[in-house]
């Protein structure tokens, strides 16, 4: 190997470290990152894959994955026989190196949200709220909510079948006060939903939606009903929105459309809400015929989609995933936003009360 070629290496597997072990405060990236050069970064990386018709960050995964086994292929059958194991040494060390600088490029254009300064740390949660009494009450709660919207969330679907286009205009302006609440300065521009190569991997992992950090793309699932996509929709949206965590997205969306005054947004929201509620409640109100109906869709859809050990081995990794990225809950923490539902103070706008209006 040639010393250009190791110095390459070398620095570029350096940079993948510092930016792993030396991350600045959370107050910094706040500030610095989250409001600061974040905003800007996605503005242009969208500028560039936005228009597009297709999903470049598929293209470039599989282009990058068949590149990689192709160039270890040559590589190797060109060497010498008896030097083939010495080889791999260097190709090992060049991978490496070019997965360093995915890092970087992960972190520096989307990641660096995952060390904001979390919401709970923003956002006072009183704890005797947060027991199963309370979560009970909170549940009946949705389940109230749920049949009080169905019906007219259903005739929105009949007189405008909706797009995910026209559900970002009706949930921009909630959106946009949700984000501010939150801590977000800047505004975020509503994501172009793109198909996926991957959708056949969305169903049988149960995957309801993708936020590319490296091309700033959202897919959804293709077979999401009309009437979960709104609050699957904000969701992604709140990841391009610099709020990295998965309970912090889930909330961000239920706040953003159970609040709309639009039925199926806020039908939507609910129902994101009812599915992420604990296993272990068990409510004495009963839904509404609609409701029932919906929710025994998503369910069979479920059954007839997932595959079982694609799922588990997908949230297997996705859980290691968000721990290696200071998501200490890991998967489980998709359900915690249910604990600032319950906990947390809301003005009269459903919005919740942050410790800057505290002190």
């Amino acid at each position: 190997m040639r010393l250009g070629g190791l110095l390459f290496d070398v620095l570029a597997i350096a940079a993948a470290l510092a930016v792993k072990f030396l991350t600045p405060s959370p107050a910094w990236i706040e500030t610095h990152y989250s409001n600061g050069v974040y905003p800007s970064i996605d503005r242009f990386v969208r500028a560039i894959t936005g228009p597009l018709p297709f999903t470049l960050g598929d293209v470039l995964f599989i282009v990058a994955s068949l590149a990689l086994i192709v160039w270890w292929v040559r590589r190797l059958r060109g060497a010498p026989k008896g030097r083939r194991l010495a080889a791999a040494g260097p190709l090992l060390l060049r991978t490496v190196a070019i997965a360093g600088l995915l890092f970087v490029w992960f972190a520096v254009s989307w990641a660096f949200n995952y060390s904001r300064v979390p919401l709970a740390d923003k956002i006072p949660v009183h704890n005797e709220r947060t027991t199963e009494d309370s979560v009970t009450a909170f549940a009946e709660h949705v389940v109230d909510e749920l049949s009080h919207n169905a019906d007219a969330a259903h005739r929105e679907l009949r007189k405008r079948p909706p797009t995910d286009g026209s559900n970002a205009e009706i949930l921009y302006p909630r959106f946009v006060k949700v984000i501010e609440r939150l801590g977000d300065r800047a505004t975020f521009a509503p994501p172009h939903v793109k198909p996926t190569m991957f959708q056949p991997l969305f169903e049988a992992s149960a995957t309801s939606g993708f936020t590319d950090p490296w091309t700033h793309e959202v897919n959804l699932d293709a077979s999401a009903f009309e009437f979960e996509r709104p609050a699957i929709y904000a969701h992604e949206w709140a990841h391009l929105a610099g709020f990295a965590d998965e309970s912090e997205a889930n909330f961000i969306s239920v706040l953003a459309c159970t609040t709309s005054k639009d039925p199926l947004l806020r039908y939507s929201g609910w129902i994101l809400t009812w599915f992420n509620l604990p296993s272990s409640i068990r409510v004495k109100h009963h839904v509404s015929r609609q409701v029932y109906k919906d929710i025994q869709a998503i369910v069979a859809r479920y059954r007839k989609q997932v595959n079982p050990g694609v799922e588990k081995a997908s949230r297997a990794a996705y859980d290691q995933y968000l721990k290696a990225n200071h998501v200490k809950a890991g998967f489980a923490s998709y359900h915690l936003f249910v604990r600032w539902l319950t906990g947390a103070d809301f003005d009269s706008d459903g919005l919740p009360i942050t410790r800057l209006e505290v002190q």
